[in-house]
């Protein structure tokens, strides 16, 4: 009594009394039987701890998810375009610039550096001086994951590589020379020794996505392939029948070779059941579209691409205002490389005095179209200089200048004669100047000379042919 007294009564009232959390053994049974059920329930679950974990996972979802591929393979687009023009002063070393951008394939070692920054959020680049020469050899793109950074209060003092193979072994560490390695960094302080990838904040949606995707195969099996049971004996008409091993052979054999498309007569004690095509399907595809929206809105997008529509125009405009500020962060990223290698080449060249200018055949917004068409009023009404304007549009002042001085000045040489005859009116052109443009060149008294003679000719011709 004494005992039963201790442990309580689960009968009683106060025993069958609940706290919300299932009894243990309960619990245990549960995940025994299904090893997924209660796996990854937890948001943070969806991140993994270390950054090469996230780093790779990010890899797999660029690799493996369409629609994170096409968002960062947008971004980098926008804001790089299919072409990378450089510019100078000094044409010479301009046309050395663009041999060397083509040499080592800068568009292609851009482009890599750029995606490994986006998805992984770090990004590695290396390059190789010639043994020969005062010329780089070539550049290449460094997996992040594979590199181990060591830090000394602060400062980078060893990057060690670590490749893989790819059959799959693990090759022998190479440390990178520091004075020919560069690092960049995604959304992240100065005090963050890795960047952060810019599908992390999808992470949690996309493995929902995964799970939406699995439920929907799911239910695509249980319509497709649903489970019959052929039910033998029981009890019927007050008795019960059992059947034995020949009865189970017999109906098994005929139910093998019946047509399916027509029907069996059986004995009344044998019953078919089918399971799995009834209830209630799970209507996944508006839930699908709202996590693709919560994807993609995670990556950047402003959600009015994604749905075609916004709350408000004003609301529209901020987000495609942020999405230039970005694209204008990923040009910077991308003049950070090209000028890391440039700077190596122009110091082994002894060209450190020329400057040189990077142009992306990238992709106006609309709201850049319109700043920079407000650019230009500006400019026309006298309220800002030339050389902020050429500096706003993104192209060099100094380039333009000599560009200009070194074009010929070309005359529309396309007037009228009345727009001539006006302009000599005006005393803008002399009549020398008016009859050279008409293609006249001859000097207007050798011109009336001329004219008299032929008139002259002319009468004298008629009075011969008369007599």
């Amino acid at each position: 009594m004494g005992k039963n007294q201790t442990t309580g009564n689960t009968n009683s009232p106060k025993g069958r009394k609940t706290t919300g959390r299932r009894p243990e053994p309960e619990l245990g049974a549960a995940a025994a039987l299904i090893g997924t059920a209660f796996k990854g329930l937890v948001a943070k679950d969806a991140i993994p701890a270390t950054w090469e974990e996230r780093a790779v996972k990010a890899w797999e979802y660029y690799q493996e998810e369409p629609l994170v591929a096409n968002a960062i393979n947008a971004w980098r687009t926008f804001a790089l375009g299919d072409e990378i023009t450089i510019r100078c002063d000094d044409e010479d070393v301009q046309t050395e610039a663009m041999e060397l951008y083509w040499r080592l394939g800068l568009n292609n070692f851009v482009r890599d550096m750029v995606t490994q920054l986006l998805v992984k959020g770090d990004g590695i680049g290396y390059f190789v001086r010639a043994k020969k020469g005062d010329d780089l050899e070539r550049v290449i793109c460094v997996n992040p994951v594979s590199v181990k950074l060591r830090y000394e209060i602060d400062e980078l003092v060893e990057a060690i590589q670590y490749p893989v193979s790819p059959e799959g072994g693990v090759l022998d560490p190479v440390p990178l020379a520091l004075d020919q390695m560069i690092q960049l960094r995604w959304n992240a302080p100065p005090f963050e020794r890795r960047g952060n990838s810019m599908v992390l904040p999808g992470f949690e949606a996309i493995e929902l996505l995964r799970d939406y995707r699995r439920a929907e195969r799911a239910i695509a099996k249980r319509w497709t392939t649903p489970m019959r049971f052929i039910q033998v004996g029981g009890a019927f008409g007050g008795r019960i029948i059992t059947p034995d091993q020949k009865m189970l052979e017999k109906i098994r054999n005929e139910l093998d070779h019946m047509d399916m498309e027509a029907g069996l007569v059986v004995p009344f004690f044998v019953k078919a059941e089918t399971y799995g095509a009834e209830g209630i399907s799970l209507n996944t595809e508006s839930k699908v579209r709202e996590v693709k929206e919560d994807i993609l809105v995670a990556l950047g997008m402003a959600r009015s691409i994604v749905t075609g529509d916004g709350p408000n125009f004003a609301t529209a405009s901020v987000s495609m205002q942020k999405m230039v500020v970005q694209l204008k962060e990923i040009k910077e990223a991308a003049r950070t490389l090209l000028d890391w290698v440039f700077d190596e080449w122009k110091e082994r060249k002894g060209y450190e005095d020329e400057e040189l200018h990077y142009q992306f055949s990238d992709l106006d917004l609309t709201s850049e179209v319109d700043q920079k068409r407000l650019l230009v009023d500006l400019y026309d009404r006298g309220l800002i200089s030339k050389n902020t304007l050429q500096q706003k549009m993104g192209l060099s002042p100094d380039v333009e200048e000599k560009g200009r001085k070194g074009e010929e000045i070309v005359v529309d040489r396309n007037w009228t004669v009345q727009e001539i005859s006006q302009l000599v009116a005006l005393e803008v052109l002399t009549v020398e100047e008016a009859r050279e443009r008409l293609g006249m060149k001859k000097p207007v008294d050798q011109a009336r000379e001329e004219a008299s003679r032929k008139d002259v000719e002319r009468i004298y011709g008629r009075h011969t042919r008369g007599q």
